[in-house]
């Protein structure tokens, strides 16, 4: 099927893209598949206004970048369904553990490829943006000396250095959390990854889950992992997302890290995400 011509339009200079000239649930070409990928590896994040999707058609729209993954972070499932979160805050459900720089889930052993998500209800002052940071623009900015030193070290990525989720864990059942305990113990993670795809080097450590880098004395680490960690709050590695109903953004969480901004709280928002995996290899 013949689709319109897609437009990319470059949101920042960091990342980012706006794609227009396309409607999601639309039956897309493989030449148009394409592109949105394409446009993924190029802006590393990528943004789609003016859907209006429901869950199945976002989960849809999700797999155009790769195979769904079952959800196992802390927020509900839509209906049950194990590949669908529903995210909502109110003044009876504050934002937790969102509003600090992360990529998701590097305490896994194979973190996903990437998330979608949905703005379906959002308050109407435009507050509750989503700012993302470009991990390989940062790296590609480090002095040469900086990167050798950097390459081939490993750091400690935890899941539960994320108190909020422990808490959300605990208020479940206590069997719950002892059991993903178990199951996802401190693993090592390269510092410096480089992309299955794109080939891009790509700084790989975050203040929400990585401890500490191996091998080195206890402050020497903190010192450069603190200096790592303040890289994506710098403005040049940045790009702003503000929120309109009907948006979905799709992100690669190999080469980027994000941040919620809890402005909105305690008005209501609600979102739906979508994990996939494969780095964003289709299948």
């Amino acid at each position: 099927m013949k689709n319109p011509k897609i437009e990319v339009r470059t949101s920042g200079a960091a990342l980012g893209a706006e794609i227009h000239n396309i409607n999601l649930k639309d039956h897309l070409s493989d030449e148009a598949k394409k592109t949105l990928r394409k446009a993924l590896d190029d802006h590393e994040v990528i943004f789609f206004p003016d859907q209006n999707l429901d869950p199945n058609q976002q989960k849809e729209a999700t797999r155009i970048f790769g195979p769904l993954l079952p959800s196992y972070t802390f927020f509900d499932h839509l209906d049950d369904d194990p590949e669908i979160e529903l995210v909502i805050n109110d003044k009876d459900n504050p934002p937790t553990g969102t509003a600090r720089w992360h990529a998701d889930l590097t305490w896994a052993k194979e973190p996903p490829g990437g998330t979608s998500l949905y703005a379906r209800k959002l308050p109407g002052d435009g507050t509750g943006n989503t700012i993302w940071a470009s991990m390989s623009v940062a790296y590609d900015a480090l002095s040469d000396r900086m990167k050798s030193y950097l390459e081939g070290l490993e750091a400690v990525h935890s899941w539960d250095l994320l108190l909020d989720g422990r808490t959300q864990f605990l208020a479940r059942s206590r069997e719950a959390f002892l059991n993903h305990k178990s199951k996802n113990p401190p693993i090592p993670q390269p510092v410096i990854r480089t992309h299955p795809r794109t080939g891009k080097k790509i700084l790989n450590v975050n203040p929400t889950f990585t401890h500490h880098i191996v091998g080195l004395p206890r402050l020497e680490s903190q010192g450069i992992l603190e200096f790592l960690f303040g890289l994506p709050a710098r403005p040049e590695n940045q790009v702003r997302h503000k929120w309109h109903e009907g948006t979905l953004a799709v992100w690669d969480n190999t080469a980027t890290q994000h941040t919620a901004v809890d402005d909105f709280y305690p008005q209501y928002r609600e979102l739906t995400r979508v994990t996939f995996g494969g780095h964003g290899v289709p299948v």
